[in-house]
């Protein structure tokens, strides 16, 4: 998991260079402007890739073929009717093997694009003086012992440091500390130190920056099972809503919403078959 992690970030790092001016910008135009140039680059990537002269021709096929069942219909022709249908699905299926290549060269630029927009559009990095909550998750066997927070430089703390770890109320299966602080200055990945029982856990915090540190850090090498900083997600115009059922944030509804109409428009607009 941990693996996985590191290269999400480090995927995100390399794509801050060609993308990283959208976090100058507020998160909602951020988002549009990537639905938008991910519904281009689809378009584009088709008419490049496929015989477009092909397809237009296929195309007009179908709608003829179309026409013709719904005369054959008229007149109770079965036989035209089959025969017309049998046609119709060997042009939907030559339309259907022209997507292969439009869709394996999209793979990568979209998958690219998808890391670091969740790596940098999914939640709004803290302000400084904003208030954050930090959460830290321990085995059952420590609720009732101590455990002891350290906020970097530049981060105040707004509850006490040493808190007494709780039987999490939501869980029940783990414990839970929690504390509340803020940055009194920009923070970037800034180490939060979590100690309990001899062991240290790290989680990176950062604020008033264009990027948040990670949200969630899960620790496989002490008391310490994963830590978690409360952050804000990004909706986009401040309405659109997450689903949480299948694990869709906010701004990939958002994303979706544009982006599924946008690539038929464009197509229609540009002429793309």
């Amino acid at each position: 998991m941990n693996a996985l992690a590191d290269v999400s970030t480090w995927i995100a790092r390399l794509m801050d260079l060609p993308l990283g001016w959208l976090l100058d910008l507020p998160r909602d135009v951020a988002i549009a402007i990537v639905a938008v140039a991910t519904s281009l680059l689809l378009t584009l990537v088709r008419k490049w890739t496929t015989r477009q002269d092909h397809l237009r021709r296929c195309r007009d096929d179908a709608r003829r073929l179309k026409q013709l069942i719904r005369q054959a219909r008229k007149a109770k022709d079965r036989a035209a009717v089959l025969r017309h249908r049998k046609t119709l699905g060997m042009v939907g299926g030559m339309r259907l093997r022209a997507e292969g290549l439009p869709l394996v060269v999209s793979l990568g630029p979209i998958v690219l694009l998808a890391v670091w927009a969740v790596e940098r559009l999914d939640y709004v990095p803290p302000r400084v003086g904003e208030d954050v909550v930090v959460r830290a998750y321990y085995p059952v066997s420590s609720v009732g012992r101590l455990t002891h927070l350290v906020p970097p430089a530049g981060a105040a703390l707004r509850s006490d440091a040493i808190q007494l770890v709780q039987l999490d109320p939501k869980g029940e299966r783990n414990g839970l500390a929690t504390w509340k602080l803020c940055a009194s200055e920009p923070l970037e990945s800034a180490p939060l130190l979590i100690r309990h029982e001899g062991t240290t856990a790290r989680h990176p915090l950062s604020a008033g920056g264009r990027v948040c540190g990670p949200p969630v850090v899960a620790h496989d090498d002490g008391l310490v099972q994963a830590t978690a900083v409360e952050l804000r997600r990004a909706k986009f115009l401040g309405i659109v809503p997450g689903i949480p059922a299948i694990a869709f944030p906010p701004w990939l509804v958002a994303y979706l919403v544009i982006v599924i109409p946008l690539v038929p428009l464009l197509r229609r607009v540009l002429r793309v078959y």
